[in-house]
């Protein structure tokens, strides 16, 4: 056999091998695959002109899109498009379910495919019912427009209607030397509600307190007074309330102890809402009404600041309390107690840096929702952007999910916001109060200032143009500038400000009250 010498691989030759046989040409890889990302349709389009867009991705442009199968709704159909998406539009005259399949084909022709079921509902027509009223001239007032049950599905959607109240603020400090209030607590009684409240009521010095009025439907205020004083504490402030079912009130507030300058929450009880911790108001606050947490071997040296809420739930309370921006810790803790004012710490309820201000559960076919109201404080005065709500739901309370964009200050007047709170008016949430100046977020010229959650109304004139919304007036009522007589359309969309509920034609007057009525 003979021996074969061994191949020998000069450099040159390694070096082409390595380049390749094309010139150094290296091949692309392939597009990603052509697939359509709109998973589904609202199951309602109803008769207002109609608009989705299907988005595809992936794939090598132009598309060109089709109906696979089905039949559109009448009134609906596919627009053209060589871009990534295409828009079915039109508007739906009969009342019907359908089902389609639409199809994307690049230039590779490659294709996708997505089926959707819709089901269309009529609408239902609108009318206004004049009302007696007193509205300014150049100005139409709607009224029957506030929010309807609680829907978790509309809240996760991120699209809710807050109409800010055009008064600015709502309610003002009582004239005085010290005026700040805030940390507003609206608690539903029979006939309306009892609003509690933070800060320096017209008092003669700058400790916070904590005072009480009365309001039957959020244009006056009456009965207002101190409920509990400051007493040991430098200042006693965000408050809430829980009632029983047996009449008593359960409030926590966070005091500021000092020499140690730490917050801590504070609990203060009342069998009927007349008395508090045993005394009439105003109740001076004492180191004995301080909540204690043993089990949590950081809480002594913490501070609890601007978050602290309180919740019966399952037949004992729950306590959230907040450790926020100072020091960077940015949580939410969970705690329980069948005898406050001593807890069990029970957990993380969220990891963030906003303090929880309010916490209440809904019962929703079947399920329970928890939904959390949040707001982040600011440490450096005058930072840009301003401080915002936010909010985050739960199924069980015990943890709570992504925190989703509530909103900010609609005006220079309340453009710091802080502590706000919801009003509630049996399952359905009317709006969120919260305290506000124009200055900075420690500046003592707060107030308290409202945002109502309502149905959307769109009013068009015979030639196009949309009347201003002014702003709300309380919780069921919306100005709209009206300078002169107009006929023309109105639309009416669900409190989510998406949902149509109806349409009709109007004719509407400046300085007169109409009634909303969907037939």
């Amino acid at each position: 056999m003979v021996a074969r010498k061994p191949i020998l691989f000069t450099f040159a030759w390694w070096l082409a091998l390595a380049s390749g046989c094309g010139g150094g040409k290296k091949i692309p890889p392939p597009p990603p695959a052509l697939m359509i990302t709109t998973p589904s349709l609202p199951d309602w389009m109803l008769t207002f002109p109609y608009a989705q867009t299907v988005q595809a991705s992936g794939g090598v442009p132009p598309f060109t899109w089709s109906l696979a199968s089905g039949n559109f709704p009448h009134g609906l159909s596919l627009g053209s498009s060589s871009s990534t998406s295409v828009t079915i539009s039109g508007t739906p005259d009969v009342a019907e379910s359908a089902t389609f399949t639409v199809q994307v084909k690049d230039a590779r022709n490659q294709t996708a495919t997505q089926a959707y079921g819709v089901n269309i509902e009529s609408l239902v027509t609108v009318q206004l019912q004049e009302v007696q009223g007193q509205v300014s001239a150049g100005t139409t007032e709607i009224r029957g427009l506030s929010a309807g049950p609680f829907n978790p599905t509309e809240w996760q959607k991120d699209t809710l209607n807050w109409v800010p109240d055009f008064r600015m603020p709502l309610l003002a400090p009582l004239p005085g030397v010290w005026q700040n209030i805030y940390s507003p607590w609206a608690l539903e009684q029979p006939g309306g509600w009892r609003l509690f409240y933070g800060g320096w009521d017209g008092t003669d010095t700058s400790n916070d307190r904590v005072y009480s009025g009365t309001t039957a439907d959020f244009f006056s205020f009456n009965n207002r007074g101190l409920v509990i004083d400051h007493g040991v504490f430098a200042h006693v402030n965000n408050v809430n309330v829980s009632q029983l079912a047996n009449g008593s009130l359960h409030m926590i507030c966070t005091v500021l102890q000092e020499p140690a300058d730490l917050d801590k929450p504070a609990y203060f009880s009342s069998p009927d809402g007349a008395t508090w911790n045993g005394s009439p108001p105003p109740y001076s606050a004492q180191t004995t009404d301080v909540v204690l947490i043993p089990n949590d071997p950081n809480y002594p040296g913490w501070d609890f600041n601007g978050g602290n809420v309180l919740l019966w739930d399952n037949d004992a309370w729950t306590l959230y309390y907040s450790v926020g921006v100072y020091g960077g810790i940015g949580k939410v803790f969970r705690a329980t107690s069948g005898a406050p004012p001593e807890f069990q710490q029970a957990g993380v309820a969220l990891n963030t840096l906003h303090y929880a201000n309010d916490v209440r559960k809904f019962k929703v076919g079947g399920s329970n929702w928890y939904l959390m109201l949040l707001y982040i404080e600011e440490v450096k005065l005058g930072d840009t952007p301003s401080p915002v709500f936010s909010y985050s739901l739960s199924n069980d309370g015990l943890t709570f999910g992504a925190e989703q964009s509530l909103f900010g200050g609609s005006s220079q007047q309340d453009h710091f916001v802080t502590t706000p709170s919801l009003v509630i008016k049996g399952s359905t949430i009317l709006g969120v109060l919260y305290g506000g100046n124009p200055v900075d977020l420690l500046n003592p010229q707060n107030a308290i200032y409202a945002r109502w959650l309502q149905k959307k109304i769109v009013i068009t004139d015979s030639f196009g143009s949309q009347s201003s919304l002014l702003g709300s007036y309380g919780p069921d009522r919306q100005w709209f500038t009206m300078p002169q007589s107009v006929t023309g359309t109105i639309s009416v969309y669900a409190e989510d400000g998406v949902t149509p509920l109806g349409k009709g034609n109007v004719n509407l007057s400046g300085a007169q009250s109409y009634m909303l009525v969907l037939n």
